[in-house]
């Protein structure tokens, strides 16, 4: 009965690279995209309209070759029903995929949760810090995203609502495993991380892996603000206590908040 329920989703990814990569990187490169695989049932489920949840059966490796890494997986989902398993397949036949049929829609699918993961941090990160967005995550981003809306036929604002809502949950550890999963793409005589058993062009690109950071950092940071002819209103006043006992309001800045002064 499992059987009927099931199906296979063929997963190839290339990664480019001189020399070959060490095992640390390939072992945390996979477990990476383990964690981001349990959210393509979500994104399936939604871009096929299935009426009940879909799961994650397994993903599986079938091959690796070194030199330029190539990865050969198959992702199972596991339906809640026959009806959601051949309106999926229906939807599968359906999807615009033209060139990118041979590339592997499982693989693509993979492709824009990590990418859309690793960008949602980047815009997150400029903004806690001040600074701006990472020009190569962004724009290699929305590429992906362009041809991610190509081959399934779906607006492109619809699919990234559709990608981000997969990612709900514990976002943080998402990110981690988006940045370990594209890791083997950056980095000095390395190349993009492509989509299919060949550097396809289809990929998160050399440039986006070597900006993005080893290790996301979610600790708030310290901010400075400038405001000019600030009313100060002092709330609390004690000259013997000058350690604590002045306390006031910047009702422009932070409303009723008392602040020590």
């Amino acid at each position: 009965m499992t059987d009927q329920l099931t199906l296979d989703l063929p997963v190839n990814f290339f990664f480019e690279s001189e020399d070959p990569v060490p095992i640390d990187e390939i072992v945390s490169s996979l477990l990476g995209l383990q964690r981001l695989a349990s959210k393509v049932p979500s994104l399936v489920a939604s871009l096929c309209a299935a009426e009940s949840d879909v799961d994650l059966e397994s993903l599986k490796v079938s091959q690796i070759k070194s030199g330029s890494l190539l990865e050969v997986l198959v992702l199972t989902l596991l339906f809640s029903s026959v009806a959601d398993k051949e309106k999926c397949i229906k939807w599968l036949n359906e999807t615009k995929m033209g060139k990118y049929a041979k590339l592997g829609l499982g693989g693509l699918l993979l492709l824009l949760l990590a990418s859309e993961a690793v960008t949602m941090y980047d815009t997150f990160s400029s903004k806690v810090g001040g600074g701006k967005e990472t020009p190569s995550i962004q724009a290699n981003h929305n590429v992906i995203i362009s041809v991610g809306a190509q081959a399934t036929g779906v607006d492109e604002a619809e699919l990234k609502k559709a990608v981000d809502a997969a990612l709900t949950g514990d976002r943080k550890k998402v990110v981690r495993a988006a940045l370990d999963f594209v890791r083997p793409a950056s980095g000095e005589g390395r190349g993009g991380l492509h989509l299919g058993d060949y550097a396809s062009g289809v990929q998160f690109s050399h440039e986006a892996a070597t900006d993005a950071p080893d290790t996301p950092d979610f600790r708030a940071r310290d901010k400075e603000v400038v405001y000019t002819d600030t009313r100060l209103e002092i709330r609390a006043l004690d000259r013997d206590r000058s350690d604590r006992g002045w306390k006031g309001t910047l009702p422009q800045a932070t409303g009723e908040k008392r602040l020590p002064i």
